[in-house]
């Protein structure tokens, strides 16, 4: 097939658009191999017909010949500075940095990220040592209730503390209320 960048005449183009319309744009296999066209190429051209109407290939035509005819023009230019002469001719601009702003700001930055990042490792220690310091608390608490619950329970039961030599456990309630009968 044809390269889609070939120069076609107008009247070429009008031909095979209206060959492609009268087949209401099907089959359109058989005309790009008869025209050797590609397919696409045939659609714009029958898109273009439909819209434009007849005249629509001879002023695409006139407008190719003037565009190609203004782009074959050269503009020289002469540039005065030299600065701007030697950066057009390397294709760079010299930079017109402060380079003593930049390093401060770059220090003050790096402190600034540096400060922050230790002071969020700070927090993170103290929380560690408070939540630390609330869990002991609260085992101690658990611990020392643990033991009341223990007491109060072997001072309100009857048990053996030595068998042997005859050694009884009552409930305190008990030991006091005999106490207070022995007394009278």
């Amino acid at each position: 097939m044809a390269n889609e960048k070939q120069n076609y005449s107008a009247d070429f183009k009008k031909e095979v658009a209206q060959k492609a319309l009268d087949q209401s744009k099907k089959n359109l296999d058989k005309l790009a191999e008869k025209y050797e066209v590609p397919v696409s190429v045939i659609l714009m051209w029958a898109t273009e017909l439909e819209k434009g109407g007849n005249d629509v290939f001879e002023t695409a035509e006139e407008d190719d010949t003037s565009s190609s005819e203004e782009s074959a023009e050269t503009v020289e230019v002469e540039i005065n500075d030299d600065e701007l002469a030697d950066s057009v001719e390397h294709g760079v601009m010299a930079d017109k940095l402060n380079y003593k702003r930049l390093i401060f700001w770059s220090v003050v930055g790096t402190i600034l990220v540096i400060v922050f990042v230790r002071g969020l490792i700070e927090m993170y220690q103290y929380n560690v040592e408070v939540t630390q310091d609330r869990v002991s608390s609260e085992s101690e608490y658990y611990q020392v209730n643990q033991m009341k619950q223990e007491s109060r329970q072997q001072l309100d039961s009857f048990g053996v503390v030595d068998l042997e030599n005859g050694i009884y456990r009552i409930p305190i309630d008990s030991a006091i209320n005999q106490m207070a009968a022995d007394e009278d």
